[in-house]
């Protein structure tokens, strides 16, 4: 990342930093995961901000038109103004978070029970399997949020199980 930052046709800091996320951040992150989204329901999907055209308008902006205090995109926000109101256009980015809490309560909280105490990470040593039930069981009472290191734990039992450790 640091040589595409180097090597990036660029006036200043923006331009490098926009220039990054265009080549490694969208493809290799959001674009990836919007992809895989899309296809696992069958809808093609566009990112009409995207356009090659529009792209390059925006990246011939002076900075004072591409950000503003603490707003991007802030030339397409101006000429939006009159469609939509100030409290869409200049909210904060909301970003879509994996309910996980959720499903280990409901669809996946047998997962969550079996977490810990499956051959695998028993197998390991490396972890108290009944602290590990007593996560779980924290969480789907709801006592406690647990998800995330619920989530670490499977993502390493799955791991291990996929590359034959333990």
């Amino acid at each position: 990342m640091i040589e595409v930052m180097q090597s990036a046709p660029a006036r200043s800091g923006l331009d490098r930093a926009q220039y990054v996320d265009l080549k490694v951040w969208l493809p290799g992150d959001i674009l990836t995961k919007v992809d895989r989204a899309s296809m696992a329901v069958s809808l093609e999907v566009r990112e009409p901000l995207l356009d090659h055209r529009l792209i390059e308008f925006a990246a011939a902006l002076p900075e004072a038109l591409r950000i503003k205090r603490d707003q991007g995109k802030w030339l397409l926000k101006c000429a939006m103004r009159k469609r939509l109101p100030d409290d869409v256009l200049f909210r904060p980015k909301q970003g879509f978070v994996t309910p996980i809490a959720t499903w280990f309560r409901g669809p996946l909280a047998d997962v969550a029970r079996a977490i810990g105490r499956t051959s695998v990470l028993a197998e390991t040593g490396w972890f108290d399997g009944d602290a590990v039930g007593r996560l779980s069981a924290e969480h789907i009472a709801g006592h406690r949020d647990n998800s995330r290191t619920l989530w670490q734990l499977l993502m390493l039992e799955r791991s291990l199980a996929h590359l034959g450790i333990a």
